[in-house]
């Protein structure tokens, strides 16, 4: 392999990774302010939101046009899986398909997460975001699928397996083989996509269950999650800076976030972008996360405008806290496009933008 060819699909492990662990973190933010605010009937809440998560991914899967080509069984739904897990597991060590249509399992090198849960708290979700995601993608696939899995390891490093049933298919067993797309630019680029639109479901459907269940308190608790996740990224991204000794401004900003996201493979952005010191400010024309919101209506839109003004707001303050955030237009209130400006006010010179200057007072979210 070249050495270009090499470099682009580090990257785009690199990415990857870093989408799928998104996930990882939101159900550690949602448990610390669930459980905090909430109790263990909100953690049962939050459980049940996952469950219609699953539910959601079964669905999807069932819909795909490569579900119906292939045919709705077991092989295909692993075929066919919507997001980056698996593809994540297959760093650790093999990953491998057996059996038939009516009847397949996975034997994974690890269980999904607890490669990121070593390093990073919120662990105890592990156990309850399997134990409920997997039957409800069941239920949503097909009425009769089911599914097996075997207790969470104690011991992070230990293989674990997933067996779906699909009832009526053929029993024949059929020699299979899993798919690693990090090799094909296409097909990684589509599942990064998938990927971070799937997070946009876990956010939402775990929203609407806590709305439903705590008509008081749910939307506060789950605007803290939001909250504490993009504060936890917006860290990150300052330890990264500090690190390589660079400046903590937005110049240093929109090289940080090139790197989680290189040749704008999962968001796209049209038009120029400013990243001065003071100002970052660009325009996304594609958010896979915007997509899966649209799919529950006005409702999920609702949802998705919560998880932008709080997720950003904690990233730029966790990032510098003296940043500000605004948007010009957003999708998730009906705009074709979400037009960020953020800025630092001690920050902004005379060159940056007029809408950023200190005698231009912005609406405002």
């Amino acid at each position: 392999m070249a050495a270009k060819d090499e470099a682009d699909r580090d990257a785009r492990i690199a990415s990857m990774i870093t989408m799928h662990n998104y996930q990882w973190l939101l159900l550690h933010t949602l448990h610390a302010a669930v459980s905090k605010h909430l109790g263990s009937a909100g953690l049962e809440s939050l459980e049940k939101g996952i469950r219609r998560y699953g539910y959601y991914r079964g669905q999807h899967l069932r819909d795909k046009p490569e579900s119906f080509a292939d045919g709705r069984d077991a092989l295909s739904l692993l075929h066919n899986w919507d997001s980056a897990e698996f593809m994540v597991s297959s760093l650790s060590g093999p990953v491998e398909i057996s059996g038939s249509p009516a009847h397949a399992t996975l034997n994974l090198p690890t269980v999904p997460g607890s490669e990121y849960y070593k390093t990073h708290d919120g662990g105890q979700m592990l156990e309850p975001f399997w134990r409920n995601m997997l039957p409800g993608l069941a239920e949503g696939y097909g009425d009769e699928t089911g599914v097996e899995f075997g207790a969470i390891p104690a011991d992070p490093d230990r293989p674990w397996a997933i067996t779906w049933i699909c009832p009526g298919e053929s029993d024949t067993p059929r020699e299979t083989a899993f798919e690693n797309v990090f090799d094909d630019r296409l097909v990684s680029i589509q599942m990064n996509r998938r990927t971070f639109g799937v997070f946009a479901a876990l956010q939402m459907y775990v929203g609407f269950q806590l709305t439903e269940d705590f008509p008081d308190d749910g939307e506060r608790v789950l605007k803290e999650s939001l909250y504490e996740f993009g504060l936890a990224r917006g860290r990150e991204l300052r330890e990264r800076a500090e690190a390589k000794g660079k400046p903590i401004n937005f110049t240093t900003w929109f090289e940080e976030l090139q790197e989680r996201d290189p040749g704008e493979a999962v968001f796209v952005f049209r038009g120029e972008t400013v990243a001065s010191p003071g100002v970052w400010e660009a325009e996304c024309t594609y958010c896979p996360l915007a997509h899966v919101w649209a799919e529950e209506g006005h409702r999920g839109l609702a949802m998705g405008y919560i998880y932008d003004v709080e997720n950003h707001r904690g990233l730029v303050k966790g990032f510098h806290p003296n940043g500000e955030v605004n948007w010009d237009t957003v999708k998730m209130r009906g705009d074709k496009t979400c037009k960020f400006q953020f800025w630092i006010p001690d920050l902004v010179t005379k060159e940056d933008p007029e809408w950023a200057q200190p005698e231009n007072k912005l609406q405002g979210l």
